[in-house]
Parts: structure tokens; sequence; C-alpha cells
């Protein structure tokens, strides 16, 4: 099957040649970057060979939703642009759907090995949580479901709509991938220290993300 790699950047242009500089090769049959910035980052993505996409709508969910709808692969792999994940374990999340093994498989850094610095201990504790809410009310066991990380056999997307497409658009996607009834696998990755500024709103991103959780479990649901 073939693979893409899509990389949602806002002003990442300190970080975004090193992202593109470490993805394996062989494996990766197209990399697409996805870019609302003001900076740089589109001609250095340009540069090293990557299909740019222009997004004027700044949303994480957008971004990603948007290199969905224009990947070519029958995998598509959800990375940062910020270099906090390590683009050589992209092959450890790619391999057990390319073997048949599942449909999705997400990151999980608490398990990786986490530099110092990379996650505050109020993002440590956001993610524990809805994790924990998550795992419980999907039934559904999920160490870190807010892992930029991860990669999903692109067909089982069909058909799905959205009701935010902002940060809290990978997670309403996990459960409607949980409900389609997708074998959902875990892989432990690295984390380190992001470059650049962040572009999360950690309490603000971490209720909104709560609220979907709580709407599409208890809600009606699209």
């Amino acid at each position: 099957m073939s693979v893409t790699v899509i990389i949602p950047t806002l002003d990442e242009e300190e970080a975004i040649g090193k992202v593109l500089g470490d993805i394996p090769k062989g494996i990766i049959d197209e990399v697409i970057v996805v870019d609302s910035s003001s900076d740089g980052t589109a001609k250095i993505a340009e540069s090293f060979g990557a299909k740019v996409i222009l997004e004027s709508r700044m949303e994480y969910g957008r971004a990603l939703q948007s290199g969905v709808e224009k990947a070519e692969g029958e995998v598509i792999v959800y990375i940062d642009g910020d270099y906090s994940y390590d683009p050589r374990d992209i092959p450890r999340v790619v391999q057990p759907i390319l073997s048949g093994k599942f449909d999705v498989v997400l990151g999980n850094r608490f398990k990786g090995v986490m530099l110092p610095g990379s996650m505050s201990f109020h993002n440590r504790f956001g993610n524990l949580v809805i994790s924990i809410v998550f795992s419980v009310l999907l039934l559904r066991r999920v160490g870190d479901t807010q892992c930029g990380l991860r990669a999903i056999r692109k067909r089982i997307l069909d058909g799905f709509s959205y009701h935010d497409y902002g940060m809290p658009y990978v997670t309403e996607q996990l459960i409607k991938l949980v409900r389609r009834g997708a074998r959902v696998g875990i892989m432990p990755v690295n984390y380190r220290p992001r470059i650049g500024k962040t572009k999360l709103r950690a309490w603000a991103d971490g209720f909104e993300i709560l609220k979907v959780i709580l709407r599409e479990r208890f809600g009606k649901h699209r």
C-alpha cells in the first residue's frame, strides 16, 4: 500500500526542514505540507520536494482534513511540523497497517522516550485526563489520545463529517473510527521539545476536546 505523510504547519520555518529531512526514504510515497503560515515554511517545504497545499483557514483539524482530501496514499500518516515527534518513528506506526494487523495505529508518548521539557506538567495531566475519559466512555483503552503521530488506513475515513475542525478534530475522528469498528493499535513513540512557539491553548483546547467526547458519547451523532 502507498503511504502519504500529512504535515499541518503554521509558521514552522525553523523546524519544517528538520522534519522533512528526517522522513525515512523508501516507505513514503508522498509528503503533503498543509500550510497556513506567514513565514517561509512553504518555500522550505517545496525545496524538499513536498507537495504544499495553502490553507487560509488556520485550524489544526482543517489542515489535516485538507491533506486527507488531497492524499493519494492508501495509508495516511499525521505528524506535526514542529519537530517534537521523530519522523524516524513513522515506519513503526505504519508497518502494522501495511501488514494487515490494524486499521489505525496511534503513537503513545508516555510509553516512548519523552525528553525533559517536551511536555509541561499541566499538559501531561490534561492529556492523561482526556485519555482516561475517552477510554472509560468509549470502552476502548487509549493511553494518549492527543498524540500527533498516527497512521490510518485512508479508506476507513470515507463518509466521515465533523462538527469541529480545530484541535478536537483528531479526537472526534478517533471516536468515529472506534464506532466504525476500526482495529486500533498503539505504538510507543518518542517526544522532544518543539521548535518555535506553541499554538496549543492548553486549557481552552482541553475543555473543547472533553466537550467533544461527552457530546459524541451522550448526544446525537452523525
